[in-house]
């Protein structure tokens, strides 16, 4: 007889219509209400790692819940090893975006100077005049990447890189302290594996979705599915899982609509843990945990999960759809790539490749170190290009490049490229190398220690030819801004009032830091330059910057 109720007489004949089909009825309200204040809450991985795409409020409201849980909540260990592998990846998604747009700012604010400076020539416009157009043309391109910056900024609390100021992070640990299920033993966690290829080549869920990740991989969703139900069968109760899954592999649908866990999922789930599943996603989760738990969860924190879900939804089918080439394109491209001849990063080479779409591959001592898509190719290498000029154990003779050519499709579809790179990064992928220079508000932050401009941090003793026809602090500004190949951060409209300032050429000897220790010799004392390990700041601001290689003031 299947049933949840077996009769315990063995004597009836007759069924009631539900026995032996229980898995097609819909969860009830009251369904919900149970098992939120007497079940166990599973939490999946893209449940965790979507608080890093929430906003404030929602993030907030979200925590609440959890924590009104108590000793309910629970995540498998599976779901942990998932979570500190994608933790930095989830919280850099907004970053991506954030810096493209400062990127193109950038590359605009550029384009205009020189423009401006090109006509300021032909028309014999005096530097003075010149200056002072520069100084609201700089102000209004930084006040708005500036703003880009905050709103991502906004946006992203929370979403640090470093643990130990990462308050996500901080409040997970302490809401899911002791609530992380013990790691499998080495025997059970190969026999699991094992299970779980089975299940994905016989399209046995959950699982068989993920048949294209990669061996080990391909079982996380069977690492998750039985973890959870040895910790549902070791408490007695039934179980709720929060997933933003929406594969077939767990949902079952009918006529495009979500009906609840797949049939199979919810008979191996009682015949194994005695005990009924549940499944929501996240929104819902909110909505109900909101009346069942009396929490306080606003109508915008459901609606903005209601739009992670969707955004994630749409990255997912798209991955989906790509990831069975993914591998082979891989393969395929870094072999190709290998076997191209190799350019120097020189502009004869740089200038060859015009605008076309291309795969590069940067290579420091024969070492791959660098691969990105730059279109147009010839732009994106000169920018690193000037990366890696003018700076400290780094030899431009040493640094070389291939290229592999792209249609315009495959550039278009940026989550395939972004795949191709995520599985083979090189060490400069890693380290903020590709990274566009800071905006104003955050010259001056701290880097980690493996960070490229700690690495390799900018060389003082750079030449710089032109410094010999410098006759005054302006002349001196616009050399400095032109000729390094590193962001040079000026206020222009504070230094203004110095352009016509004579400098002292007599201790200028042709170096970065000559030509700043005359600069400052010319300036007021309110004046500090700071050359930090990826640029130099000159400003009308005496501070101690953490981390900077040398300071210079103003001594007039």
């Amino acid at each position: 007889m299947s049933s949840y109720e077996a009769d315990p007489a063995g004597s009836s004949r007759h069924l009631r219509l539900t026995d032996g089909f229980e898995y097609y009825l819909s969860a009830s309200l009251a369904d919900y209400e149970r098992v939120l204040k007497n079940g166990m809450v599973a939490l999946d991985t893209n449940a965790i790692l979507n608080l890093y795409r929430y906003t404030d409020k929602a993030r907030k409201d979200l925590f609440g819940v959890l924590r009104s849980l108590g000793d309910r909540l629970w995540i498998p260990h599976q779901v942990a090893v998932e979570f500190w592998r994608n933790r930095e990846s989830a919280a850099s998604d907004l970053d991506f975006f954030g810096d493209t747009v400062v990127e193109e700012l950038q590359e605009f604010h550029n384009q205009i100077e020189r423009s401006l400076r090109t006509w300021a020539n032909r028309v014999a416009l005096g530097q003075d005049h010149l200056h002072r157009i520069l100084e609201d043309l700089g102000p209004a391109f930084d006040g708005v990447s500036v703003k880009v910056q905050e709103f991502a900024g906004e946006r992203s609390e929370g979403r640090s890189r470093n643990t130990y100021e990462d308050p996500v992070l901080l409040e997970l640990q302490e809401i899911l302290e002791n609530k992380v299920g013990a790691p499998m033993e080495p025997d059970e966690y190969e026999r699991a594996i094992a299970e779980g290829l089975r299940r994905v080549d016989e399209r046995i869920p959950p699982g068989y979705k993920d048949k294209k990740k990669g061996d080990a991989d391909s079982a996380g969703d069977y690492l998750v599915w039985a973890q959870t139900i040895k910790e549902a069968r070791l408490r007695g109760c039934e179980v709720l899982i929060i997933t933003g899954d929406v594969k077939e592999d767990w949902w079952r649908r009918e006529s495009g609509e979500v009906r609840g866990p797949r049939l199979e999922l919810s008979k191996e789930f009682h015949s194994s843990a005695g005990s009924r599943l549940y499944m929501l996603r996240p929104p819902r989760f909110l909505e109900l945990a909101r009346e069942a738990l009396d929490v306080s969860v606003a109508n915008e924190t459901i609606n903005d999960a209601s739009r992670v879900e969707l955004n994630a939804y749409a990255i997912r089918e798209r991955m989906d759809t790509a990831s069975g080439i993914l591998a082979s394109l891989r393969s395929d491209l870094l072999a190709y790539i290998q076997n191209e001849p190799r350019l120097p990063l020189v502009d004869d080479s740089i200038d060859s490749l015009g605008n076309f779409p291309v795969m590069v591959a940067m290579f420091y001592k024969e070492v791959l170190v660098y691969l990105n898509f730059a279109h147009p190719a010839a732009r994106m290498l000169r920018r690193w290009k000037s990366k890696v000029s003018g700076r400290k154990n780094l030899r431009l003779e040493e640094i070389t490049f291939a290229v592999a050519p792209l249609s315009e499709d495959q550039l278009n579809d940026r989550l395939l490229l972004e795949g191709m790179i995520d599985g083979d990064r090189p060490a400069w992928n890693y380290n903020g190398f590709g990274n566009h220079d800071p905006g104003r508000s955050r010259v001056h932050a701290p880097l980690r220690d493996d960070h490229f401009d700690m690495l390799h941090p900018i060389d003082l003793s750079f030449e710089v030819p032109r410094l010999t026809e410098v006759e005054t602090v302006g002349q001196l500004v616009d050399v400095l801004r032109e000729d390094l190949p590193y962001r040079v951060y000026v206020v222009h409209r504070s230094i203004a009032n110095f352009t016509g300032q004579p400098i002292d050429k007599s201790s200028l000897d042709g170096t970065v830091e000559s030509a700043l220790r005359a600069l400052a010799a010319s300036l007021s004392a309110q004046w500090q330059i700071t050359a930090m390990p990826g640029l130099i700041t000159i400003e009308p601001v005496i501070s101690d910057v953490r981390g900077a290689q040398q300071v210079w003031r103003g001594s007039l």
